[in-house]
């Protein structure tokens, strides 16, 4: 009668205690990712809900008051917007529009007016002259791995990079703030252009990926386990 016993081997012991060091490192620094990241997301939809602000004279860090709710009042551009290409919320491809829209004191936002649809023949009018707009701050927009680059002497625009378009409307950096504001939606429901097309692009899989760490650590563990009696019952 042959006796199990568990002999995985030192080498085996200190490889798979390195490995499940790593393992359980990274789905607990994802775990603490969760909260966090959570009331990010309920910071950013309660800011979306919330009443506009009218926006600062100066404000320094756009990126700290990002998807909040803002007004102002302007002066619109009478030039032709920009047409930047992009999908709207339910993924259809088209053009998002923007031009400048002149505060009092001179200083421009550069607005996102709404989105229309690629095939739409000719665009909307758009607001021209003295304007008070309500919308959502956004950053300035970030290239992706695979974004062409833009082509303004073509028209050919694939990112809205405040700081192109405002160099299109003949804008020093000085003349502009630097970041977005997407324009509220007007007008009847299906009017166009589309306004409040704001995209919450902030992931958060940290529950998946702690999952899937913690997941392969008991896997490794499991192989572990059996490779150490399997070793055993084969020098037996």
């Amino acid at each position: 009668m042959s006796k199990t016993s568990f002999h995985p081997g030192l080498a085996l012991t200190l490889v798979t205690t390195l490995a499940l060091t790593v393992l359980l490192g990274l789905g607990i620094w994802q775990a603490q990712k969760i909260g966090p990241k959570n009331q990010m997301v309920a910071a950013i939809e309660a800011g979306l809900a919330a009443a506009p602000e009218p926006l600062p004279v100066h404000l320094d860090d756009p990126a700290a008051v990002a998807y909040r709710r803002f007004s102002l009042d302007g002066t619109a551009s009478s030039a032709d917007p920009v047409r930047v290409y992009g999908t709207n919320l339910q993924g259809k491809a088209g053009y998002h529009l923007y031009k400048p829209v002149v505060r009092d004191f001179g200083r421009a936002v550069i607005v996102n007016f709404g989105w229309v649809p690629y095939e739409l023949d000719s665009l909307p009018p758009l607001p021209t002259g003295p304007i008070s707009i309500r919308g959502v701050l956004m950053t300035n927009a970030v290239a992706g791995s695979f974004t062409p680059e833009n082509d303004a002497e073509n028209g050919n625009w694939y990112l809205a990079d405040v700081h192109e378009i405002a160099t299109h409307y003949g804008l020093d950096s000085k003349d502009y703030y630097h970041f977005r504001l997407f324009a509220d939606h007007s007008g009847e429901p299906r009017a166009l252009p589309k306004g409040s097309q704001v995209r919450i692009n902030i992931p958060n899989n940290h529950l998946e990926y702690m999952l899937t760490w913690f997941g392969i650590a008991a896997g490794l563990i499991g192989v572990y386990v059996a490779f150490g009696y399997k070793k055993d019952s084969e020098n037996a």
